[in-house]
C-alpha cells in the first residue's frame, strides 16, 4: 500500500489505519498519539462543516475554522509520514515495510 498525502494535503483514512497496525513497532506511543490527534482534528473539521450549514449567520467564521483545521490536518499528515519513514514503517517509495524487514 502506498502511504502518501492525498491532494497535497491529507493522508487517507485507509493509510492511517494501515499505519496504526505498525505503530507498535517502536516502544514509545508517539505515532499512536499523533494519529489520535489527527482523528480529533478530522472530527472537528466534520463538525465545522455541519456548523456552516446549521448556522448560516456564522458561515464565515466556520469556514475559517474549517480551513484552519484542514491546515492542521496537513501538518499532522506530513509529520506522520515523516515519522513512519524515520521509524522504518514505510520506505522511500511510501510503501509499508513488512514487519520482519523493518525490525
Amino acid at each position: 500500500m502506498d502511504i502518501t498525502v492525498e491532494d497535497g494535503s491529507q493522508i487517507s483514512e485507509k493509510a492511517v489505519e494501515e499505519l496504526k497496525k505498525h505503530a507498535d513497532m517502536i516502544e514509545c506511543e508517539c505515532p499512536a498519539k499523533l494519529m489520535e490527534i489527527l482523528e480529533q482534528v478530522r472530527e472537528f473539521t466534520r463538525y465545522t462543516e455541519e456548523c456552516i450549514e446549521k448556522y448560516p449567520e456564522d458561515k464565515t467564521t466556520h469556514k475559517w475554522l474549517k480551513s484552519s483545521s484542514m491546515n492542521i490536518d496537513q501538518l499532522l499528515s506530513t509529520t506522520l509520514i515523516q515519522l513512519a519513514r524515520y521509524e522504518g514503517f514505510i520506505n522511500e517509495d511510501n510503501e509499508i515495510v513488512e514487519r520482519e524487514a523493518a525490525q
